[in-house]
């Protein structure tokens, strides 16, 4: 492995983090040497994101092994309030998690839970923009294609000759074999609802008119499923149990969007600031009796949660926006009722939950590479720690790259040269760097593009 000896060269470092840096060229030879695909912009800005994290990552493991110093309070959080949210449940949202036999063999008769269709099905599609006329016109059409099958017609000739599916048409209407759940809700209701052989009445879609036919339906023993089954008609009653609650909290509380909430989630997404006045993070998109659901609640999630999540914001419909701000509104409403029980983690159950989460990161630094020789050398399983003193993993130990820079370098390579997956950093990206120096020159992207192609092969 060539050690990158380039620093101080070119016109400016591509990324900075804690004092270190990466050039331009040290990336451009990095990428040029050991990438397996082109080294366009995205694989530079990939390169630089993840050298800033793993610099900023392996910079901290060498100045405190445990992570002591690291606040990991935002990583918890979410651990620490699961935790609040299950005492919740457990105590103010009772549910009766017991299944009989007999109601079991009633659901298992009506839902056939792991049932698979053999079905077939002529379509006709409304025309576009179609008016209750020409809708009325298509339903007329199906009657007329019902009565005829009745009459004896060949299902599968009327389905090449009149069906508007490009799918099954072709085959006779023939739509294989499904299990519950994969095609349309009225679709899957009505086939499962048949008898083998039997012919449904034309069903209704968004797309147009259904004929369809149940060939064949295989349908497992009730005692192959029964488990499973059960625990889903459990967690079904939790859920329902659940919603009813958040649905008394929701309108005891006067939970309520602010007038412009959706607007300012939409710009949010659009261009998320790197820095929100106190003013502006005070701002509610969420009011209730004695509390809010502020800009910088929302302003978070885009720091530290995955990287499309702007993307789903700004794609999203103004009623998906509404619904997802609201489910974050009951989550804040049911953890204030969980704090007014007395149902808040203790100290030291905070304490555990911090340390599990450093415990993880030390992990995900192990997996990627970045714990100092000392701690374990990369891929050894922590061999190198436990060998004897002249055991050749040892001393493999000893001869594996003990700097932050190496380390570094070492665990790009494996990612750039597709010999390690990427592992996923997620909210620890957002702890690393809310509290540490660092910077990506976006500037310099493009020129670092532009050097890898002045790279000389070797």
């Amino acid at each position: 492995m060539s050690t990158l000896v380039l620093a101080g060269c070119g016109p400016g470092p591509l990324a900075e983090a804690e004092g270190s840096r990466l050039t331009i060229d040290e990336a451009a030879h990095l990428i040029f040497g050991h990438s397996t695909m082109p080294g366009d912009t995205q694989v530079v800005r990939a390169v630089a994101e993840l050298w800033v994290d793993y610099t900023l990552l392996a910079t901290r493991l060498r100045d405190d092994t445990t992570l002591s110093s690291l606040d990991v309070d935002l990583a918890a959080r979410a651990a620490l309030d699961q935790m609040m949210l299950g005492r919740l449940r457990e105590e103010a949202v009772p549910v009766d998690t017991v299944v009989g036999d007999e109601e079991l063999a009633a659901r298992f008769a009506a839902d056939m839970p792991g049932a698979r269709a053999t079905a077939s099905q002529i379509l006709l599609l409304f025309p576009r923009g179609a008016t209750s006329r020409q809708r009325d016109s298509v339903r007329v059409m199906a009657d007329g294609l019902r009565t005829r099958l009745e009459a004896g017609a060949d299902f599968a000739t009327l389905a090449e000759r009149h069906s508007d599916d490009p799918g099954s048409g072709p085959r006779g209407g023939s739509l294989g074999t499904f299990a519950r759940g994969q095609m349309l809700a009225e679709v899957d209701e009505a086939v499962f609802r048949l008898s083998p052989g039997e012919l449904s009445h034309p069903v209704e879609t968004e797309l147009g008119y259904h004929l369809l036919r149940l060939d064949a339906l295989e349908v497992p023993a009730l005692s192959e499923v029964a488990d499973e089954f059960r625990r889903r008609i459990r967690q079904e009653r939790i859920a329902k149990a659940e919603a009813a609650y958040i649905a008394r909290l929701d309108t005891a509380s006067g939970l309520a969007l602010t007038e412009d909430a959706i607007e300012v989630v939409r710009a949010l997404a659009a261009a998320p600031p790197s820095r929100l006045s106190r003013g502006a993070a005070r701002r509610p998109l969420l009011t209730w009796t004695g509390g809010t659901y502020s800009v910088g609640d929302f302003a978070q999630l885009f720091e530290y949660t995955l990287v499309d999540f702007a993307d789903g914001v700004e794609t999203a419909s103004d009623d998906e926006l509404e619904a997802a701000l609201r489910r974050l509104g009951h989550e804040a409403l049911l953890l204030e009722d969980a704090r007014s029980r007395g149902l808040a983690p203790t100290e030291a159950e905070a304490d555990s939950v911090g340390e599990e989460v450093r415990a993880a990161i030390r992990s995900l630094a192990r997996a990627i590479g970045l714990l100092p020789h000392a701690e374990q050398a990369p891929d050894d399983g922590g061999a190198a720690r436990d060998a004897a003193p002249d055991s050749p993993v040892r001393a493999a130990a000893a001869a594996a790259p003990a700097t932050v820079a190496e380390l570094v370098e070492a665990a790009l390579i494996r990612v750039v040269s597709g010999e390690r997956e990427i592992v996923p950093l997620g909210t620890v990206t957002f702890l690393l760097r809310n509290r540490s120096a660092w910077r990506i020159h976006d500037k310099r992207i493009e020129a670092t593009v532009a050097r890898i192609a002045e790279v000389p092969s070797p």
